[in-house]
Parts: C-alpha cells; structure tokens; sequence
C-alpha cells in the first residue's frame, strides 16, 4: 500500500512539474542584478584589423578575474573585423557565448543596435545599466542618411586612432562598420528610454556639447574625450572596478584612463576626458543662447582652440563662448557657472601627440562654421543647432 501511495504521489509531483514547465518558454528568469554594462564594440574597421579589440576584451577578462565586477555582469557585443557579430559575456571564468547575430543588419544601424540591447536587457535583468560605446568616432558630423556608404577602402583611414594626426574628415559621427556609420541623432533615436543611466565613450572626438546636447535624454552622465584618443582606449582593467558598481564613478573611471595616458611619455601622452552632466545641459543650453543673442561677433584677433590636428570642425566651446561674453560679464557669470554645473569633470595633457598644444579644454568641443576646414554636413538637423548656435545668425 505504501509503496502505491509513493507511486501516485511521484506521478502527481511530476505532472506539476511539468504543468509549471510548460507555462514558460525556455529557461527561468535570470535573477536581477545589481548592474548590467554592455560593452558595444564594432570593430570591423581599422581598429579590428589592429587588434586592439581583442586587446581590451583581455582587459576585461583580467579586471573579471582580479573581481572588478563585483555583483554586477559585463557583456560584450563585438563586431570584429570581417566576422559574424555576437553578444557574450564577460566573467571570471572567462568568455561565455550568448548569441551570434547574421550581418544582414550592420552594426551601425538603429535595427541591430536596437535588438543587441533588447537581447542584453533579456538576459541580464538589472537595477542599473551602463552602455560603453567603443569604435570610431567623429563628434557630430552628421550626412543625413541613417548609414551612409563610403568607399570601402577608405574605411581603415577614418580618423584611425593608432595614427596619431589622421583627421581626414568624413562623414561619420559614430562607429565604423566596414565604412558604414551612425548619426548622433540616429543614436539619440535608439538610446532613448532605454534605462541606461552612463554613456561613455570609448571613442574620439565625442564629447561635443552638440553629441551631448543630443543624448541628453539618453542617459544621467556622458564620458566622453573632445580630441583624439590613443586606439588603446580606455584601460578596462582599471576602470571596471569603477563603472561596475551599483552606483557608478564615472569621475574614478575618467580619472583613471586620464592618469593612464598621463604618466606616459613622449608623444603617448595625450588624452583629453570628460564627465558631462546631461541634467544640467538645458541650462547650458539658455546660458550659452543668452550670449549667443547678445553678441556673435568674435574680439579682434581670436584664435579659437583646435582640438584636431588638421581639417578641424572642433573646437573648444568654453572659450569661444568667453570670448562673445567678454563685454557682457552677468551673461558670462551664467555661462560659467551652467558650464561647471554640465562639466563636472575634465582634465587634459598639455599636448594632444605632441603637435597640438592645449592652450583651453572647457570639457566641451563646438563646431564653429566660420573657423571650420569643413562644411556644414547637415548641422542644421542637431536639436542644438536648432535651440542654440540659431541665435548665432546675422541679426537683421
């Protein structure tokens, strides 16, 4: 008898079983975390060909290993040159395999990075989210396609951070997938709503107040380099520590790839960094239109600041700004102070490759048409085009 009781009571437990199976497709819910960071990284350019993905890929790998993550969990979507894309995750026991994506969509485009960050968000349930945005990158630039197409062949010169000085312009903002590209406002389309609460760069030339201006929706903060940045990046192995936690330092993470490149020497020594507060850049915005409105006239004899070596479209927005101010000092107290409030942290060498000095670094970069080598590339289509350098055109 007992033994027939047994039996039923194993056939009824397994029915159960299966009943609660059969409710939910696939595999449990991953428990939340206090952290989830997505590392989206298209390398299917010059920087791949040179390996410098793989390199900081093993950064991350060693920073895992020594327990930089903490609670929280890292995942990489790595486009690497000439390869299928995948989505994997970064953990102490090394790299583990989450998805391979087709190339049907490139990397570039608002379709792909839309599905990588739904599958990351799937997959690692978070409090937190942080997003590291590494490839190429060119601040602003926008030519008013989503993902336009250059010459292939031209993919590998497009500002390639391992040649110091390459500042060829093209018409790129983000990314470089096989000489596809992403518009800053493409970007700001994808990222907003999207939870993340830090963007950090991992790429050149992007912290802009116009790329800022854009993504102010996107996220809390916005690390970001206004000049060129050396194609090793951001040190992982020192970083992680910071970024991983629940509550992320992005000024520690800043100063620590700051210090990195500071303490080198020679013309390795070149870095520019960036910590923008995106709630206090509306105010920016008012402030800096105030001035704007006031005067557009630059003081005779200004030499703006380049922040590229060659064809240069950036230059630094602090001093420009000061300068239209000089003659209105309530109106330059407000840009100052709204300036501090937005940049909260920056720091840079005294050069950038040892041929470019840097005289100013307000943290920002700003396109000033009339000093610019380059032409507009649509520059009307920035939200900060529109609400802000508008003021700048000749009154009437």
């Amino acid at each position: 008898m007992k033994n027939w009781i047994y039996s039923i009571i194993l056939t009824l437990a397994a029915a159960m079983t299966f009943a609660a199976c059969s409710d939910n497709d696939g595999p449990a819910p991953a428990q939340e975390c206090e952290r989830a960071v997505l590392v989206y990284m298209v390398a299917n350019n010059s920087l791949g060909t040179a390996r410098y993905d793989e390199a900081d890929i093993a950064e991350m790998l060693d920073a895992a290993a020594h327990g930089d993550l903490g609670n929280s969990r890292l995942f990489v979507y790595h486009h690497s040159r000439n390869a299928d894309p995948v989505l994997k995750e970064i953990t102490p026991r090394g790299e583990m395999l989450i998805k391979t994506y087709n190339t049907d969509n490139s990397s570039v485009s608002a379709a792909r990075m839309n599905e990588v960050i739904a599958d990351f968000k799937r997959t690692a349930p978070a409090t937190a989210r942080g997003l590291i945005l590494w490839s190429h990158g060119s601040g602003w630039i926008e030519n008013g396609l989503q993902e336009p197409t250059v010459n292939a062949q031209s993919s590998p010169g497009v500002n390639a951070q391992s040649q110091p000085g390459n500042d060829a312009v093209q018409p790129l903002s983000f990314g470089d997938d096989g000489g596809r590209y992403m518009n800053v406002t493409t970007m700001a389309r994808v990222l907003d709503g999207k939870g993340f609460d830090y963007i950090y760069f991992d790429c050149c030339y992007m912290a802009g107040v116009e790329v800022a201006y854009e993504l102010r929706r996107c996220a809390d903060r916005i690390v970001a380099s206004a000049t060129e940045l050396p194609a090793n990046g951001m040190p992982y192995d020192r970083t992680l520590r910071h970024l991983m936690k629940a509550d992320a330092d992005l000024t520690a993470a800043a100063r620590a790839t700051f210090g990195y490149y500071d303490n080198l020497a020679g013309s390795a020594r070149t870095c520019t960094i960036s910590v923008i507060d995106t709630d206090a850049l509306d105010n920016l915005a008012a402030a800096t239109r105030a001035v704007y409105s006031a005067n557009n006239v630059t003081s005779e004899g200004f030499a703006p600041q380049h922040f590229m070596t060659s064809a240069c479209y950036l230059f630094d927005f602090g001093q420009y700004v000061d300068d239209l101010a000089a003659d209105y000092p309530t109106l330059k107290a407000d840009f100052d102070a709204a300036l501090d409030d937005a940049v909260i942290y920056r720091a840079s060498t005294p050069n950038i490759w040892n041929i470019l000095i840097l005289r100013h670094h307000s943290g920002l970069s700003t396109y000033l048409p009339e000093f610019s080598a380059t032409n507009r590339y649509n520059y009307d289509n920035l939200q900060w085009a529109k609400d802000v350098a508008s003021a700048l055109s000749p009154k009437q």
